[in-house]
């Protein structure tokens, strides 16, 4: 019987960086999906909800906590303090802008891009390096933070300027 270790081939690095950056890309897209329309000034959806886009009152104990902490930590709502930035800085307006709708679609492509090439080269490198599994969550991960971030770039930047014909 052979004691030893059973040490396995390195993870390639290329499923490493895609793995990285899709996850930042996912994090940063679901931010500007669901949570910047609250930190843009002059966001069209936050704009459209008019007072019923303010945040709510936290209700149960853990949201007051965690409202309680933010406000002895920064001094106040971090939603507002970002919304009152973005209202008096155009630089801090375009720079979230381009934060939560262009980096994370950019992001996101290239996630997958690297992704397929880290798969193509753990296939050829015949055992050499493993990262299946991380070449391809990098690709579906990258993806789809590539779709969400250009689905919101479309709706918020495209479809406006679109003629009345389609929009109604």
């Amino acid at each position: 019987m052979v004691t030893g270790s059973t040490r396995t081939a390195p993870v390639h690095f290329m499923s490493w960086a895609g793995i990285v950056m899709a996850v930042l890309a996912g994090v940063l897209g679901l931010y500007g999906a669901m949570h910047a329309e609250k930190h843009l000034a002059g966001s069209p959806l936050r704009e459209a909800r008019g007072s019923s886009g303010l945040p709510a009152q936290p209700g149960p104990w853990y949201e007051r906590l965690w409202v309680r902490g933010e406000t002895s930590v920064f001094g106040a709502r971090v939603d507002a303090k970002v919304l009152a930035l973005t209202e008096r800085s155009k630089f801090a307006n375009y720079s979230l802008h381009v934060v939560a709708y262009v980096f994370p679609f950019w992001l996101g492509l290239a996630a997958a891009l690297t992704g397929g090439w880290a798969m193509k080269a753990v296939q050829q490198s015949d055992g050499k390096y493993v990262g299946n599994t991380l070449a391809v969550f990098s690709m579906l991960i990258g993806g789809l933070a590539a779709v969400l971030a250009g689905c919101m770039m479309v709706s918020l930047y495209l479809w406006p300027r679109l003629p009345s014909l389609y929009t109604t």
